[in-house]
């Protein structure tokens, strides 16, 4: 069944973030983003980004999104913490910075975890998951754990890839490390009451026609190893169960009436990347794995390096899978939307696998960096707008004495050794999570800010002043930078300096833009 809605009543309710009203400045002028290119690293708390940085580099500041010029925190609440419609549409749960950062000592322990501080217990607690977060990021709208572009009523909602698709007639796609019919790039592709019907989600992204590229795992005929099963395993057609892709669109894929063309090889992703190998229409890469690239494969053993474990070498990197997608999608002469997920950045986050999640991380930068540097050679920073951010944090790594020392940052043991890290949880959290933006249009993030959160600034540096927005903005930015505009969107207005919030009034002062890089 497809699902539609009008974007006119979409961004009537989205415009405003709860209780944050800002005050109307004349409108930004911008280049309009023919290309828009949007990282999601899944589940990455501040210290994932600092693992990797470290391991990889020996230090921060080295990554290709380290010198983009706009450099906020999002924060990710859900609409309430329930699974299932619960008919209010009321937000129910909120960010507290100051609860969040809250250095005081306490005892007992919340999720199986010692607290040892009450800004730890604070952020466990009223945390989004990836179906609600895609939600925000793909709709401008918040909604309930488990939804995939569905609200509180349970209604479809638009999104922001099917509405770049149909209103300017630009190719869209996703492309992640983990099978493509998950939470994050099924938020970008369909619409379902319930993230767990892979099946259903998997229909729809490959029969409704939105997507004109499609790239994760999630392949029926292999397992975690890249290994051929004995016996194929389909998802469900209809609700939850199973593998992640059905029968009906495995078979569709290879008789061609999916109107995909399908390819699977590790050699046909590189192809893609290199510019060797050019496919007309839409295009599904179902990688030679059942579920992610490469975390899930066997063979750790205790005290494993990053990348010591051989890996799956029947698969592409998220790297190549991005270089063929941007080739790929590139080639519509009106632009392009895509979604790049380092999905399995969570996967090793909620195990607390620090060597996995370094290799997860790694992979990722290097997308970005790919990219970046696709950007410079065959696009431009006047008309693509990057973005690269997490939809939520998860399980809270932090330094090896952050147990007795509040919000201790990773140690660093120097390039290409596990850096120190102690993990206080395993499963999402509540916390202001870091973004960057880069681009055309990437300065009317500037008009989303919402707030100031000390915390980043004393314990994070990730900016010099805290400022942060909320995860709906991102919709509402790449929309307008897209062209998405006309009568029924109204414009993103910069700062004007003061910010209502709740009942008192927050003074931005000063403010500065800041200058897209040549």
């Amino acid at each position: 069944m497809s699902f539609k809605i009008s974007r006119r009543a979409l961004l009537a309710a989205s415009v405003c973030v709860p209780l944050v009203t800002p005050i109307a400045a004349p409108a930004a002028t911008f280049d309009t983003a023919k290309n828009v290119i949007l990282f999601i690293s899944d589940g990455a708390s501040w210290g994932t980004w600092d693992m990797a940085s470290y391991w990889e580099y020996g230090e921060k500041g080295q990554q290709a999104y380290d010198s983009f010029d706009v450099k906020l925190g999002m924060i990710t609440t859900p609409l309430n913490t329930a699974s299932t419609p619960q008919y209010s549409g009321e937000q129910k749960v909120f960010y507290d910075p100051d609860k969040a950062w809250d250095t005081t000592p306490v005892s007992g322990s919340y999720g199986g975890r010692t607290s040892h501080f009450a800004g730890y217990d604070y952020i466990k607690r009223d945390y989004t998951d990836s179906a609600a977060a895609g939600t925000a990021l793909a709709t401008g709208e918040k909604s309930y754990n488990n939804a995939v572009d569905f609200d509180d009523f349970g209604q479809p909602l638009g999104f922001i890839s099917q509405q770049i698709k149909e209103e300017l007639g630009k190719a869209v796609g996703v492309v992640s490390s983990v099978p493509y019919s998950h939470a994050t790039p099924a938020t970008f592709g369909a619409q379902n009451i319930s993230r767990n019907s892979y099946g259903e989600i998997a229909k729809q992204m490959v029969f409704e026609g939105t997507l004109d590229l499609i790239m994760g795992g999630g392949h029926p005929l292999y397992d975690s190893n890249g290994q051929l099963r004995a016996n194929p395993s389909f998802a469900n057609e209809t609700g939850s169960g199973g593998g992640y892709t059905p029968a009906s669109v495995w078979n569709a894929l290879n008789d061609g009436s999916a109107g995909m063309s399908l390819i699977q090889t590790k050699e046909q992703f590189e192809a893609l990347a290199s510019g060797d190998l050019v496919i007309d229409g839409r295009l599904f890469g179902l990688p030679q794995v059942g579920d992610t690239l490469q975390y899930n494969r066997s063979g750790h053993f205790a005290g494993a390096n990053a990348f010591e474990v051989a890996q799956n070498d029947n698969v592409p990197t998220l790297e190549t899978m991005t270089l063929g997608a941007l080739n790929h999608l590139s080639k519509d002469e009106d632009g392009f939307f895509v979604m790049i997920e380092g999905g399995a950045v969570d996967w090793a986050a909620h195990a607390n696998h620090t060597a996995r999640i370094i290799e997860e991380q790694v992979d990722f930068n290097r997308s970005v960096a790919a990219a970046v540097d696709w950007v410079n050679t065959w696009s431009s920073w006047e008309e693509t707008l990057m973005i690269v951010l997490t939809d939520h944090g998860n399980a809270m790594p932090m330094g090896p004495n952050s147990n007795t020392i509040a919000f201790e940052p990773i140690q660093n043991n120097g390039q290409g050794n596990l850096p120190g890290v102690r993990w206080h949880y395993g499963t999402h959290t509540n916390e202001n999570t870091l973004m960057w933006a880069h681009g055309a249009g990437a300065d009317l993030f500037l008009s989303q800010i919402i707030g100031t959160d000390p915390g980043l600034v004393t314990f994070t540096g990730h900016n010099e002043t805290g400022e942060y927005i909320d995860n709906t903005a991102v919709y509402r930015v790449i929309a307008q930078a897209s062209g998405l505009g006309g009568d029924d969107l109204a414009p993103v207005p910069l700062p004007a300096g003061v910010w209502l919030f709740g009942s008192g009034l927050l003074l931005l002062a000063g403010l500065r833009r800041r200058t897209r890089a040549a």
